[in-house]
């Protein structure tokens, strides 16, 4: 009788109501809260078994279009973003409950669902649009929860050996690098390096060496055996010295021999790197040719590093540790070669775009009226960032320059041109004149544009 009467209470009972009630009385009475925690909780996790089925099919339920989501169709066609948006939030849903499991030491029951929502994933992939990566971002979560659980000291090895199985046959599925859900190696890697023996590891590593259906691909393959193997205190060098037609294997050869001060040795691998580069890796030619420069600075060779530091600084690119390689002229071209080098450098600055290294060198060798001319040739922006230097030289063309741009900025009708506006006329009333001219400007602007609303309230700040 009186359970009935609970019963129906529940029934009738607000949901919020009744979690206020529960999470209160368990957290002063003990006994009540292990009770409700063996009631709530899967079974002991050494004996629990990872039920791969339901989790599984709890995973593919969130793709299931026509029961779960029934405001996905739009106008007679599915709304393919708004479906991988409800699918992520349910996937989210399963991973924030594995996460929990795996808080209260149900790792066996964590790992299954987390497995299931990783497995389930690519294989929906097409059947939604994950332009915004929500998908992705669910699908990273149930790998990372994975990694921790094997990474976790109270997870059973029976549960790890599970997630170990599992990641060695999923691994390699192709719908995985399909669909650019590659991570699932990550769980599988570590696994076999905490779990998984060794000559087997290998054996499966060589396979996808001799079977990889890309340079790419073998290349991740041969550097993952190299980590492996390093992680086991395996000499590596016979990998190494097989695989060094790939860059990247070539490349950690080349480092070996540079720590080493092999440095004869160490140029010979670059200079082949070159030509290896030059058929098979287009873009990697000038990373060699910077790891030759590397030799030559260890070496202090200045004969064949000033050269090479010039024709790097110039063809490096922006930022492209163009200022590694001035340093190296600067510090290694005697005194009286130095001019003509940097005349050099600034003459080919001076003939591309406005890169903000070549106007620093001019300003840091006070060169003013070039770096004048140089900041116009990059624009306002420029001009602004060496205002402070230049000002006490061109104050009168500068507050000319500032003029023609607000002018031309005043013509455009948007809120961002308007903020311009009014910040390079707060900016003008610093130079001398400056006063004159922009009280001029908010004159004619207010009577000129009075209906510019967003405008007449951005010019109040000026």
């Amino acid at each position: 009788m009186i359970k009935e009467e609970i019963l129906e209470l529940l029934k009738h009972s607000e949901k919020d109501s009744v979690f206020s009630f529960i999470a209160a009385y368990a957290a002063e009475d003990m006994r009540f809260y292990e009770k409700i925690k063996a009631v709530l909780l899967p079974g002991d996790d050494e004996e629990a078994e990872c039920d791969m089925d339901y989790y599984r099919e709890c995973a593919d339920d969130c793709f299931d279009f026509e029961s779960h989501y029934s405001g996905r169709r739009r106008y007679d066609y599915y709304d393919f973003r708004e479906a991988a948006y409800e699918a992520a939030a349910a996937l989210d849903k399963m991973i924030n409950d594995a996460t929990f499991l795996t808080k209260q030491g149900k790792y066996a029951n964590g790992a299954a669902m987390a497995m299931a929502v990783a497995e389930v994933i690519p294989r929906n992939a097409e059947e939604v649009d994950d332009s915004d990566g929500e998908l992705s971002d669910a699908f990273d979560s149930a790998i990372e929860l994975l990694c921790n659980i094997v990474n976790n000291k109270d997870a059973s090895a029976s549960v790890k050996k599970e997630i170990y199985n599992w990641s060695k046959k999923e691994a390699f599925e192709p719908v995985y690098s399909d669909y650019c859900f590659d991570e699932i190696k990550t769980v599988y890697k570590l696994c076999c390096e905490l779990l998984g023996d060794a000559d087997e590891v290998l054996a499966d590593i060589d396979k996808q060496i001799n079977e990889a259906k890309s340079e790419y691909h073998k290349c991740k393959a041969v550097l993952w055996k190299i980590r492996f193997m390093q992680s086991k205190n395996m000499n590596v060098e016979n990998v190494i010295r097989k695989h060094l037609d790939l860059n990247d294997v070539r490349k950690i050869k080349f480092q070996q021999l540079l720590n080493a001060k092999e440095y004869d040795k160490a140029l010979r691998i670059a200079e082949q790197g070159i030509e290896i580069a030059k058929q098979q890796y287009p873009g990697c030619v000038s990373d060699w040719q910077k790891a030759i420069f590397d030799i030559y600075l260890a070496k202090e060779d200045t004969a064949n590093l000033l050269p090479m530091a010039e024709n790097l600084f110039l063809n490096a690119g922006w930022g492209n540790r163009r200022e590694e390689y001035y340093n190296a002229l600067k510090t290694y071209t005697p005194p009286a070669n130095w001019p003509d080098t940097m005349e050099r450098l600034l003459k080919a600055a001076e003939k591309s775009s406005f890169d903000n290294f070549s106007a620093h060198i001019m300003q840091e060798n006070k060169l003013w009226p070039r770096l004048f001319a140089y900041c116009k040739q990059g624009g306002i922006h420029a001009i602004e960032k060496y205002e402070a230097d230049l000002k006490p030289y061109f104050e009168k063309e500068m507050l000319e320059i500032y003029r023609d741009y607000v002018e031309k900025k005043a013509l455009i009708t948007d809120s961002h041109a308007y903020n311009e506006v009014a910040r390079i006329l707060k900016r003008m009333r610093t130079f001398t004149g400056g006063n004159e001219i922009v009280n001029q400007l908010l004159y004619k602007y207010r009577v000129g544009y009075k209906r510019r609303k967003n405008m007449i309230e951005a010019l109040k700040r000026v």
